[in-house]
């Protein structure tokens, strides 16, 4: 849970022609991007940019109609002052779901919880402190094993971005127009040039 929320607001449609039961990536999972040529780099991005999107890039939008039939259980979080609360207290878990939390760094302030239900992890969802939908991620792939992605959309069926696990340790960021955006490995944040531009004190 931590490791997909931990990427949270990188993110975050696929071609429709790829199913996750054949989705499949093709090379190395060990990362050492900082031993390779940019020419090697820009390979890994391309050949995951395929496996990912296929040949064409994705649709930028669905039809907010679909969106909102699909998930017109969720748009509102009924319960979300308990849930706003113990993601504020820290919780993992509370009842039927696994929780966390986001914050603004300087103010130290939650602004924004996710939702995945246990018997459902495939879906998450990110609600605002009112109880109001912002994202759902959707979960594809291999998840629980590796590799797997999440797609994650805005409120208006708009595709936010991709995130795609390929270890515990490393996600490959897509924007959701399926440009490369960089790449955790554990606690530092690599653009496509192998350079660090950003860290994070957990993963």
């Amino acid at each position: 849970m931590n490791k997909i929320l931990s990427c949270l607001l990188m993110l975050i449609l696929l071609s429709p022609q790829i199913m996750a039961e054949n989705f499949l990536f093709q090379g190395s999972v060990v990362f050492n991007w900082d031993e390779i040529t940019q020419e090697e780099r820009d390979e890994d991005i391309k050949q995951m940019q395929i496996n990912i999107f296929g040949d064409k890039l994705p649709e930028k939008k669905i039809r907010m109609e679909d969106f909102k039939t699909k998930y017109k259980d969720y748009l509102k979080d009924k319960d979300y002052k308990k849930h706003y609360m113990a993601a504020a207290a820290g919780y993992k878990e509370y009842k039927e779901y696994n929780i966390s939390a986001m914050y603004f760094k300087r103010m130290n302030s939650l602004y924004m919880y996710g939702l995945q239900k246990k018997d459902d992890p495939t879906t998450i969802y990110y609600y605002d402190a009112m109880g109001n939908l912002r994202y759902v991620d959707n979960i594809k792939g291999m998840y629980p094993r590796f590799p797997y992605f999440a797609e994650q959309y805005r409120r208006n069926g708009t595709l936010a971005g991709v995130s795609y696990f390929t270890t515990l340790e490393t996600q490959y960021i897509f924007k959701g127009n399926g440009d490369f955006k960089g790449v955790w490995n554990q606690y530092k944040f690599y653009n496509k040039k192998g350079k660090v531009i950003m860290q994070r004190s957990n993963y």
